[in-house]
């Protein structure tokens, strides 16, 4: 397309220049492939369209460019990609059209021949199919029933696996007579298989719940203080077998918090929980809960090998495990609940390094009760 507007009289400087800023997009979408599935690495992209286009439009004619059709492409990426700010990405669109018309009047385009009109070809081209791709992926509705569906079968499988974590239970401790012991350990192996498979369903359906929208908060006012003891306290044997020293921070005051305890206690076993999967045998995991700038903060340290930097922003999202996952088992659902059950009490989870090392999860809930009672 270049060479033809070489031909056609175009100047080499501006058209070069024009060129490359054209690549930009492609270059920052083979970069960011592998990051396109996150939230950080889809926002970019987009960014980056929005730029390169407004810098196009406004270098090719401002309001009356064909190449205003290259704005569409921020939306219609969003679409495709599924992520639920596709209004924002047109507002932004309409903005940046905006800005370009504004810059183009500053300073007059360069004659670049028919590479704006060819380029503006590929662009629409390049919405129609981000627009195809778009109708293909599951509508909201389509995800809801998804949802429920999922739910169903979760309820089903926890029922019968409750019976069965009972019985073995009863058979480990022989209630009914002595055994041999390779029917106590085989006994044994039962329980925690199907305490795993239990915790893994329970994820699963309130994550589903959660995404269909019935999810219910009963918040009421306790003592986060309580709660932190109480995970403490059941992860105790897990983090034994690893040799790992568990240990917990909290005020001597009581810390009075108006939320969901069942969802405040469900988050800090899945956090001390990935803590103690990921620290080698003879660590650390530390749990804090403290007041900090008007918010309940609950903090899971730990001295293992830390989050890397580019799994930050995937973590969190449901079956992503970062890069360290494989070597541990599980589904990538345990911090996906974190998340969500934070976001309904709007606050957030967030990843950072320990001091000293390791990893430093945090879960920030502005539940705190003032003290006159207030939440």
């Amino acid at each position: 397309m270049g060479i033809v507007s070489a031909l056609n009289g175009a100047k080499i400087g501006p058209l070069a220049a024009a060129s490359v800023l054209a690549l930009a997009p492609s270059f920052t979408g083979f970069i960011l492939l592998p990051r396109l599935g996150s939230r950080w690495g889809a926002l970019s992209f987009i960014c980056v369209w929005l730029l390169t286009a407004i810098g196009l439009i406004s270098g090719t004619g401002g309001a009356g460019s064909p190449l205003t059709a290259a704005l569409l492409i921020a939306p219609a990426t969003a679409m495709a990609l599924g992520r639920p700010w596709a209004p924002e990405a047109g507002a932004a669109a309409v903005l940046g059209f905006a800005v370009a018309a504004f810059l183009a009047r500053i300073e007059a385009g360069a004659e670049l021949g028919p590479f704006a009109e060819g380029l503006s070809v590929v662009a629409i081209a390049l919405v129609v199919g981000l627009m195809a791709l778009s109708r293909d992926a599951p509508s909201p509705a389509r995800t809801q029933v998804m949802g429920a569906r999922i739910a169903e079968v979760s309820h089903e499988l926890r029922t019968p696996l409750t019976h069965i974590l009972g019985f073995s239970e009863m058979i480990e401790r022989q209630i009914f007579g002595e055994l041999s012991a390779r029917y106590v350990e085989y006994a044994g192996l039962i329980r925690r298989s199907g305490t795993h498979l239990l915790g893994l369903v329970n994820d699963l359906l309130d994550l589903s719940r959660i995404d269909a929208g019935r999810y219910e908060i009963e918040a009421g006012d306790f003592d986060v203080r309580g709660v932190v003891e109480e995970v403490v306290r059941l992860s105790i044997d897990g983090a034994e077998k690893k040799q790992i020293q568990l240990g917990m921070l909290t005020p001597e005051a009581p810390l009075l918090v108006h939320a969901d305890a069942r969802a405040v206690k469900r988050m800090l076993i899945n956090t001390v929980g990935n803590a103690i999967k990921f620290t080698p045998e003879g660590g650390r995991v530390m749990v804090v809960a403290e007041a900090r700038d008007g918010a309940l903060v609950l903090e899971t340290i730990d001295n293992g090998p830390g989050i890397p930097e580019e799994d930050r922003d995937k973590l969190g999202e449901p079956y992503e495990r970062g890069s360290g996952g494989a070597r541990a088992e599980g589904t990538g659902l345990g911090l996906a609940l974190v998340r969500a059950l934070a976001t309904l009490h709007r606050g957030i989870l967030s990843f950072h390094d320990a001091p000293g090392g390791g990893a430093l999860v945090r879960v920030s809930l502005p539940v705190l009760k003032s003290p006159s009672g207030e939440a």
